[in-house]
């Protein structure tokens, strides 16, 4: 997002929008899935910037650029699906990265987490202001390195499955729009060591199933108590 936003200033600078600042922003937003509450937060940047740049003198440029940012903001709107795989960085970056595009609401629930890339960027989130629950067993929460903890003293809602059995999805939702699921451990190991995967989809049918998991487990479990 702030890369996004980034462009977007630097091509109202000069109050000339070019072929080159277009085809780049097209370019980024192409590569970064957009969910919808995070196009409407994007369309109200472009009226701000606008709005605070506007002069009687350029007012037609600011017309003519809010017209194509907001073009150039346009996604394509077929939905749309990618898998990930480590060892290596590209699971563990889909996954901060849906956690830094987060306009609104995270649901999380997954089995461990001990990744401080990844902990790191749900604080950061929370910091924000956006609503983010998570979900994990209560088992792997006591182990060497768990960030559950840290987690739930930042203020975050964590709940657990205290049960003898083990919650052990893998699974976030984000702003309602965008779902990751796959075997991949939220663990510095599975980045480093393990063969896991990760799939990224806007597909609504799987968004809906998910959301609706998560909202029955999150009725049925208990309230994290260190």
């Amino acid at each position: 997002m702030d890369e996004i936003i980034n462009q977007l200033k630097q091509s109202l600078e000069d109050e000339v929008f070019s072929k080159d600042e277009k085809r780049s922003l097209k370019e980024i937003v192409s590569r970064i899935p957009l969910t919808s509450d995070q196009l409407t937060f994007l369309r109200s940047k472009v009226y701000d910037f606008a709005s605070e740049k506007a002069t009687d003198s350029n007012y037609r440029f600011i017309l003519e650029w809010m017209k194509q940012a907001n073009n150039a903001l346009s996604p394509k709107t077929r939905e749309t699906s990618d898998v990930f795989f480590s060892p290596g960085e590209s699971c563990r970056n889909v996954i901060v990265q849906q956690i830094n595009n987060s306009v609104s609401q995270l649901k999380i629930c997954v089995f461990t987490i001990s990744d401080d890339t990844i902990s790191n960027a749900i604080i950061t989130s929370h910091k924000k202001g956006i609503d983010i629950k998570v979900i994990t067993d209560n088992d792997k929460s006591h182990d060497l390195g768990s960030d559950i903890e840290w987690l739930a003293k930042e203020g975050i809602q964590v709940k657990m499955d205290r049960t003898s059995n083990h919650m052990h999805h893998k699974f976030m939702v984000t702003d309602k729009q965008m779902a990751i699921t796959g075997s991949y451990n939220w663990t510095q190991s599975a980045a480093r060591y393990n063969h896991e995967n990760i799939m990224l989809t806007s597909e609504a049918g799987i968004i809906k199933s998910f959301l609706s998991e998560f909202d029955k487990l999150w009725n049925e479990m208990e309230d994290y108590i260190n």
